[in-house]
């Protein structure tokens, strides 16, 4: 499919469709509901067995075809997300019907023709566009409300990996499932710091669960803080330079390479590797609500959906991390018995002064070249007859995709409150804050899902300095390397 790239204003739209399987006494009245299928009704006398068998078998798909609905995913009166709402048909008075928009209480939800067409033997739905300037609109993402998530059992020792680069000080395995503790807070910004503050990863995970389970659920109190409750919270815990961790932390040119998947001990580092960017990553979903949770776009406080959707990229983490580390279980290892560095959480710390900074060079350059990546890690498990592996990795990346979207909805967000162009604001904001040549392979067709056209990205080098220097130069790869490994 050709894309017309608008450079800007670019506008993301989230809908939510869904299904309504109906109840088997809906459909008693066979006649009636075959005349209005068919919009023809013959008189009984005219009538035979034929016909009856028509009826029944049209009854019969009728009652096995859902209805399809498709409404704007934020609620229309706090904006809150509809995607875990409860659906209620309720005889009296109706919240929201889903067919007009319509409600008893006066509000008007938007809602979209849905349309289910025959093509080639097959089915497609299609879904009216919005109605804000209906031409030039283009499906980016499509994706289930449902996460899974792992609890990891806990690892069996006669199988335990012994691993040379292990430290002397490695935790032994984790004890699972995590408990949640008594007291939770009643905020998602109060969540942000908490996870942050958490250095157990299972506990992490759990907790970034709740929040956001709690968040659709409509049961914290604020999803967009005030001025006056973010400076609270800073005043008790504080933005964090460095999340605690149960691991002990290494530099970045210290630990080992990975291999290329060919053994087994290679794809367990591979794994352990990626599983501690998860961790990571967890942690950077919520620093980024709670470090910019006052920031400032254009004369403009950051919108309710801005913390939803960092939310649920921190969920979308903490579910990579559970499969990871249950994956390393069934292989035998565990989180924490290789070495780890904290090289993109100091890519965040680097970024910590502009949220414009933070998104171009954590979401729109590492979690790009996770997607750049990916495939090819996918394609060493696969031949290395790792199906299981592959699987998680499989999950991991389509969910990356996603989050490389909200990195580009966001920043062109930005731009467009500012006034300024988001291609040449990302070009600039990766020359001054980034080190190194963006090197491909890059995914190109990935990337365009996610927003990304080749005019962000090629021929782009950023001029920051190097921490790193004083390494030999076989010990590290060019484009800042340690922040997001290639894992090869």
């Amino acid at each position: 499919m050709s894309r017309e790239y608008v450079r800007f204003p670019v506008v993301y739209h989230r809908l939510l469709l869904f299904r309504i399987q109906k109840p088997a006494a809906a459909t008693s009245d066979l006649t009636a509901l075959e005349g209005n299928v068919r919009g023809v009704r013959k008189p009984d006398s005219a009538r035979g067995s034929n016909d009856d068998a028509e009826a029944a078998a049209a009854s019969e798909h009728a009652r096995a075809e859902p209805e399809l609905f498709c409404m704007e995913e934020a609620c229309p009166h706090l904006g809150a997300p509809l995607s875990h709402a409860a659906i209620e048909d309720i005889e009296d008075t109706r919240a929201v019907d889903l067919s007009t928009g319509s409600s008893s209480t006066g509000l008007q939800a938007c809602v979209y023709d849905v349309q289910v067409r025959s093509s080639e033997g097959s089915k497609e739905v299609w879904v009216e566009a919005p109605h804000i300037g209906a031409a030039g609109w283009e499906l980016v993402e499509f994706r289930g409300v449902s996460e899974e998530f792992e609890d990891t059992p806990a690892p069996s020792l006669s199988r335990l990996a012994i691993s040379d680069d292990a430290p002397s000080t490695a935790p032994a395995p984790p004890a699972l499932p995590a408990e949640l503790p008594a007291d939770l807070p009643s905020s998602l910004l109060g969540f942000a710091h908490l996870v942050l503050a958490t250095p157990d990863p299972a506990l992490k995970c759990a907790l970034t669960r709740e929040a956001v389970s709690r968040m659709r659920a409509g049961k914290l109190a604020s999803i967009r803080p005030s001025l006056a409750e973010v400076q609270r919270a800073r005043a008790g815990t504080g933005l964090l330079d460095q999340p605690p961790r149960l691991t002990q932390i290494t530099d970045a040119k210290t630990v080992p390479r990975r291999g290329k998947g060919a053994t087994e001990k290679s794809r367990i580092l591979m794994l352990h590797a990626l599983a501690n960017i998860e961790q990571y990553a967890i942690d950077l979903a919520w620093d980024i609500i709670a470090r910019f949770a006052d920031a400032d776009a254009g004369g403009a406080r950051l919108p309710v959906a801005f913390f939803l959707d960092w939310a649920k990229v921190a969920e979308d983490e903490a579910k990579h991390y559970t499969l990871l580390a249950k994956r390393l279980v069934e292989l035998g290892s565990y989180f924490g018995a290789h070495q780890v560095h904290a090289g993109l959480w100091e890519s965040a710390i680097d970024t910590a002064h502009s949220l414009s900074a933070r998104i171009a060079i954590i979401h729109l350059v590492a979690e790009a070249r996770g997607v750049d990546m990916n495939p090819l890690t996918l394609a060493r498990l696969e031949a290395a007859g790792d199906a299981e592996s592959a699987r998680v990795l499989e999950i991991i990346h389509a969910d990356e995709i996603t989050h490389v979207t909200t990195g580009h909805r966001w920043f062109t967000w930005l731009c467009q409150q500012r006034g300024v162009d988001p291609v040449q604001t990302f070009r600039a904001e990766v020359a001054a804050n980034f080190h190194g040549k963006l090197k491909g392979p890059f995914n190109a067709a990935d990337r365009l899902k996610a927003g990304l056209t080749p005019d962000f990205y090629e021929d782009l080098t950023g001029e920051k300095p190097s921490k790193y220097a004083t390494y030999p130069a076989p010990s590290r790869g060019e484009g800042d390397e340690h922040m997001h490994p290639r894992l090869t």
